[in-house]
């Protein structure tokens, strides 16, 4: 009896690989016929006939056409849709809560924003107000994609901060005030769905690396410039996360001596300076104006840049100067061919980018190409729903190994 069982998982577990292989197949190469994918992925044609059937019934499959005749009857081509399935993705940050429906394709098809009030902000329960507030999110999505008949099969959560653990524990994210707080298992406890929770950096590198700037390159770094500053790390084509999932973490750079004269209970030393809040803060220490209406915000400044404010100009190129100095160094450890330039920052890349490559110029062996955000704001929300699908473990879609 339990000779059969292990024989009939791993024949379970042996088609969830090959069903995975070729639709990595589909996903990176396009289009292809039955022949194709038996070639690039090395199953026989029975074994890729079999299977295809298979996706075609889940929808994760569809035809495309027909390869062009070379004199006998033409192909049909079959192409990945990830239309079928969506997971829900919810991205606590500093100031809003957003969530979003996405399909395995990386299409958003639904979003739910929540702005956080000012007086949360500074509120001392703060935390668990931002907590309850993602759950909302996440219950909200649920029900709206159960409304589509088309339910949720997986969470993605993105926060500012460190992950670690198989539970998702968020260890400390300062802007969130949010530490070794198991966000994973409460969200499965609560839905029953598989969770992954990741840092925003992480999953921005991720989104780009799968659908954006970052395609087909194996080894990159983007720099998240936020209300403070991190980075994601994909090397050989894998993102990299580091013994404790703090790697990235570049906002904790030591800049000069007088770091070492300081502790830094909560933001960083570098993301204190070039982060958004240290922006504005130095901004107003400054005397730069705000608008009438409003506070003074990072895109303020970079507006002020452009409009030829000459103190706006000096606070800008003293915190290039601080970026320069963190990408220099990432490039000198990890020899990236790319450096992806996002997040709430990222709008001002025109300006950024140029400034850091005269920066890098004849001051490090190998300057990388520089880039924006393909998918600007919607870069780590497409990473996280990239996580998420990969945790689906049955048998519409399983991560292939390598």
């Amino acid at each position: 009896m339990s000779g059969r069982t292990s024989s009939t998982a791993n024949a379970e577990t042996v088609s969830r690989v090959n069903q995975t292989a070729i639709l990595d197949a589909l996903r990176q190469h396009g289009p292809l016929s039955r022949q194709e994918i038996g070639a690039r992925t090395g199953l026989s044609a029975a074994t890729v006939n079999r299977l295809a059937a298979q996706l075609l019934r889940k929808g994760l499959v569809v035809t495309d056409g027909h390869q062009p005749s070379t004199g006998g009857r033409p192909s049909i081509l079959l192409r990945y849709s990830g239309r079928a399935h969506l997971v829900s993705v919810v991205h606590v940050g500093a100031t809003r809560t957003e969530g979003a429906l996405v399909d395995f394709d990386g299409t958003i098809v639904q979003r739910v924003q929540r702005p956080v009030v000012p007086d949360v902000l500074h509120a001392a329960d703060r935390a668990t107000i931002r907590l309850e507030e993602a759950l909302s999110v996440v219950t909200e999505l649920g029900a709206a994609a159960d409304g589509r008949g088309q339910p949720s099969q997986a969470i993605g959560v993105i926060v500012p901060g460190v992950v670690d653990g198989a539970d998702g524990r968020v260890t400390w994210a300062p802007a969130l005030d949010w530490r070794e707080v198991p966000v994973g298992s409460l969200l499965a406890d609560r839905t029953g769905l598989p969770v992954v929770v990741e840092n925003d950096a992480n999953v921005l590198a991720v989104g780009e690396h799968h659908h954006g700037a970052g395609r087909g390159v194996q080894d990159l770094v983007a720099v998240v410039l936020g209300t403070g500053i991190g980075t994601g790390i994909v090397t050989g084509g894998r993102l990299h996360r580091g013994s404790r999932a703090a790697a990235g973490e570049i906002g904790y750079m030591l800049l000069d001596r007088t770091s070492l004269a300081r502790l830094f209970p909560g933001f960083g030393d570098l993301e204190s300076r070039v982060g958004s809040t240290g922006l504005t803060r130095q901004a107003r220490e400054r005397g730069i104006p705000a608008p009438a209406d409003r506070p003074l915000t990072a895109a303020d400044v970079f507006d002020l840049v452009r409009t030829g404010s000459v103190e706006a100009r000096a606070l800008f190129e003293e915190t290039l100067d601080y970026v320069a100095l963190a990408v220099a160094n990432l490039c000198t450890v990890l020899d990236p061919e790319l450096v992806i330039v996002g997040g709430e920052m990222g709008g001002a890349a025109d300006l950024i980018t140029p400034g850091l490559r005269d920066r890098l110029v004849g001051r490090i062996p190998h300057v990388p190409r520089l880039a924006a955000s393909e998918l600007g704001d919607d870069a780590a929300i497409v990473g996280a729903a990239e996580l998420a699908a990969r945790l689906v473990s049955d048998d519409t879609y399983v991560q292939a190994t390598r």
